[in-house]
């Protein structure tokens, strides 16, 4: 089983971040280098194509970093070519109900769990399959969804999509779902909270760690101290962007 897994299973502090556009294959080792435990290719916003991915999680597989993919929608066709391209799991935007997490884990999974289909001499296998039965049943294991909770909608059926077998945790995307409460940009509001601390709550009674995406760290230190354990903390453009701006700021001459 992937080593994130099982760490997410235990509860414990798991960092990520985003991959928004640089599509270098060397990004995730130089993430793992700097600490993260996992990336995730934003393929919601980002215009990666399947060829920049799958040259990604070549390298992410033989360095030991965990890769997931945004997915921008709930297609048979990009979750199967994603999958067997070698990427660990998915991270799924906009679930709002019980029944669009469902749809995933059956498209994510193999048969008893789900309909996934079977080609397996490629690199998710690392073209050498084990015995098929072994196979399906270590793939159902290792692969990692979670579902991007971001809406009214989804709060409310947070604790029916957190109890759908498959799904491995609940992730908050605070920006849309600040937008969806009518207050853009406002992540620290009453609504958001209370939110936020159903999405948690919602987690934890299926025995499921939750997450958060954002850039700011005392807001993720705050949830980090509600007991979220799952953060994916700002990307490689926010990093290159804050980089640049803090060096023009202390350029000499700028005194």
């Amino acid at each position: 089983m992937d080593n994130m897994k099982i760490r997410m299973q235990n509860g414990e502090l798991i960092r990520g971040t985003m991959l928004s556009e640089l599509s270098t294959p060397n990004i995730v080792r130089m993430m793992k280098t700097a600490g993260f435990d996992f990336v995730i290719v934003d393929c919601e916003h980002g215009y990666f194509d399947f060829s920049q991915v799958a040259a990604i999680a070549s390298v992410a597989n033989g360095f030991g970093i965990t890769m997931l993919v945004r997915i921008s929608s709930i297609n048979k066709d990009n979750i199967a070519k994603l999958l067997d391209m070698g990427v660990d799991g998915l991270l799924v935007p906009m679930v709002n109900t019980v029944e669009e997490a469902r749809r995933v884990v059956s498209l994510v999974k193999y048969p008893p769990m789900g309909g996934r289909g079977i080609s397996t001499t490629r690199a998710h296998t690392n073209y050498n399959p084990p015995p098929l039965d072994q196979y399906v049943e270590q793939a159902n294991r290792r692969t990692i969804i979670l579902a991007q909770i971001e809406s009214r909608e989804g709060v409310g059926n947070s604790a029916k999509i957190a109890t759908v077998e498959g799904i491995d945790a609940l992730m908050v995307g605070p920006n849309d779902m600040a937008v969806d409460f009518g207050h853009p940009g406002m992540l620290e509001t009453s609504e958001m909270t209370s939110a936020i601390e159903k999405i948690v709550e919602s987690a934890r009674n299926a025995g499921k760690p939750s997450g958060i995406i954002d850039s700011h760290i005392p807001f993720l230190q705050k949830w980090r101290a509600k007991h979220m354990s799952v953060f994916s903390c700002s990307s490689e453009v926010g990093m290159i962007m804050s980089t640049a701006k803090q060096i023009i700021a202390n350029f000499p001459g700028n005194e």
